[in-house]
């Protein structure tokens, strides 16, 4: 035998694993998702409430601007009708919340300058359509669109899991993917608490605490208590791209408000943060 052959000949044979199931790994990984699941609410047309989309907020107080320019209203929750739907007990069960976004800027929550971009104001009392500024384009403005609520589950996303994407064969992939598509809601995906939807990465609750920690030392008001971490911050709400209310964030993105559990719990909106993501 020549010196070729002898090196090409195997010196034993190679135990070869046994294929593995695809259909195994994802159903491993859907077990561990609702492992993790957490109670939200989510917000769909309909409803005869004070609860909506965009149109006029029942706002007593002076409307949010920023750079000199309004707001536009983009939501208004009544949170006994949130409350009714089994949402979070870190909310007040009564007021409202309404949620503003300056459309012209576009902020995407990434910066410290984009503080006041966004804002949420909390109000108790008689609900009486506010009298829009005279300087809110009609292209700054939402059309009132009723939503209600319904409890529901939510999911964490695979990045939470932290899946190793590269250890998983093209049949593996194509089958967890496949699996965890199937468990997200219909859109859009309008929501209160619980996991986000992500667009694109999912670490807000670090890019919140990031951004705002340099915030609060810089603020003169009230302070957060005690240290704080990206585990106290909340999904106080999530707006998905809608055609029917005439909301289109960025390219088909979402905005997500957010805000420390205690703020909420204190009954303090001040500090919420919001972020823009989008494809």
């Amino acid at each position: 035998m020549s010196l070729f052959k002898r090196l090409l000949k195997p010196f034993g044979k190679k135990a070869i694993d046994p294929p593995r199931d695809p259909a195994e790994r994802a159903n491993a990984v859907v077990a561990r998702l609702q492992t993790l699941a957490q109670p939200c609410v989510r917000i769909s047309s309909g409803g005869s409430g004070n609860s909506r989309l965009g149109g006029v907020p029942d706002l007593a107080g002076p409307w949010p601007r920023y750079e000199g320019r309004p707001l536009s209203c983009v939501a208004q929750l009544d949170l006994a009708e949130l409350r009714a739907a089994d949402g979070p007990d870190w909310l007040p069960d009564n007021g409202r919340l309404m949620f503003f976004y300056e459309l012209e800027h576009g902020s995407w929550g990434m910066e410290a300058k984009d503080a006041g971009s966004a804002a949420v104001v909390y109000e108790v009392g008689e609900p009486k359509p506010a009298v829009e500024p005279a300087d809110l384009g009609e292209g700054e403005k939402f059309r009132g669109h009723p939503v209600q609520f319904s409890p529901a589950v939510s999911l964490p996303s695979e990045d939470r899991l932290g899946l190793d994407w590269r250890g998983m064969t093209k049949a593996e992939r194509l089958a967890v993917q496949a699996a965890v598509e199937a468990l997200q809601p219909t859109e859009p995906v309008h929501q209160v608490g619980g996991f986000p939807r992500p667009v694109q990465a999912d670490d807000m609750e670090a890019q919140c605490q990031q951004v705002t920690q340099g915030l609060d030392r810089r603020r003169t008001g009230p302070k957060p208590n005690g240290r704080t971490s990206s585990a106290d911050w909340r999904l106080l709400l999530q707006v998905d791209t809608d055609n029917d209310a005439g909301m289109m964030w960025g390219d088909t993105g979402m905005l997500y408000f957010w805000i420390r559990e205690q703020d909420a719990r204190a009954r303090d909106f001040s500090k919420i943060w919001m972020i823009l993501q989008c494809f």
